[in-house]
């Protein structure tokens, strides 16, 4: 075999090469599914020891399709209040949204403008931080009565 048919092979094996390398990239997913139950979230750090001293008895109550977190807050100038509220996940280009359903405060239902701001106020921060904690595409997450269930997918999507 002389030099140019030896060059010629060589790049034919160069360029096939290339043409497999987007394939190569594209199958680089993982799929991930995690499925946290109620009782791990209620024994959970950031639920028995919540950041603010001013929160206590946080209890977190899975249901269908909703999550509803309870909790009783005490500040210096008042009595202690029971507070309640109700979110719905859902999911849109990858990521995890909270709306607040209703909040409740020693039993008293918050407004809807109340409901609007607070649902403003928690769309981006939620976001951000699920997503530097849980990295990856989510493409499912559902909540049962006893667990809350998500997919992820890593890589190329």
């Amino acid at each position: 075999m002389n030099a140019r048919k030896l060059g010629l092979m060589a790049l034919f094996v160069l360029i096939l090469g290339a043409m497999v390398l987007p394939t190569l990239a594209a199958d680089k997913t993982k799929t991930v599914t995690v499925t946290l139950s109620e009782s791990d979230i209620n024994s959970s750090y950031r639920v028995t020891n919540p950041a603010r001293r001013s929160i206590t008895n946080v209890n977190v109550d899975l249901q269908p399709g909703q999550v509803v977190i309870s909790a009783t807050f005490t500040s210096p100038k008042t009595n202690p209040i029971a507070v309640s509220v109700t979110l719905v996940p859902s999911v849109s280009n990858g990521r995890v949204y909270w709306t607040v359903l209703s909040a409740t405060a020693n039993g008293k239902a918050a407004s809807a403008d109340l409901l609007t701001q607070i649902n403003a106020s928690i769309s981006t921060s939620w976001r951000n931080y699920w997503k530097g904690k849980h990295p990856g595409y989510v493409t499912a997450l559902s909540v049962s009565d006893d667990s809350i269930t998500w997919t992820k997918v890593y890589g190329s999507v």
